[in-house]
C-alpha cells in the first residue's frame, strides 16, 4: 500500500523560504518605522547640537555616541509599540489581501 508522502505543507507562491508573507511584510514595516524615527531624532539632535555650540552639556564625542545609541533603541521601542502608526498604514497599504483591491 503506498501513503501520501504530503504532510499538509502548503508554501505560499512565490516564497521560496516558505514564511508567510504577512509576517514579513509586518516586520519590514516596523523597521521602515524605526528607521524614520531614528532619522526624525537625528535631525532633532543636530538643531539642538547647532544652538549649544561647542560648550553645551553633549559636546564631547563619547556623550555623541552615546546618545546615538540611545535615540537608536528608543526609536526600535517605540516602532515595536507601534505608536506612531507608520508600519500599520505601510501593512494596510501594502497587504493586497486585506484591501481585496489587486494592483494592476
Amino acid at each position: 500500500m503506498i501513503v501520501n508522502a504530503r504532510t499538509g505543507f502548503d508554501a505560499i507562491p512565490g516564497d521560496i523560504a516558505s514564511t508567510k508573507r504577512p509576517d514579513s511584510l509586518e516586520a519590514a514595516a516596523e523597521q521602515f518605522e524605526a528607521m524614520f524615527l531614528r532619522t526624525i531624532l537625528k535631525e532633532m539632535r543636530k538643531s539642538v547640537d547647532a544652538m549649544s555650540g561647542d560648550e553645551g552639556m553633549f559636546s564631547s564625542r563619547e556623550a555623541r555616541n552615546l546618545r546615538d545609541f540611545y535615540d537608536d533603541s528608543l526609536a526600535q521601542e517605540l516602532a515595536s509599540q507601534r505608536s506612531t502608526g507608520i508600519a500599520d498604514l505601510l501593512v494596510k497599504q501594502l497587504s493586497t489581501g486585506k484591501t481585496g483591491q489587486e494592483k494592476t
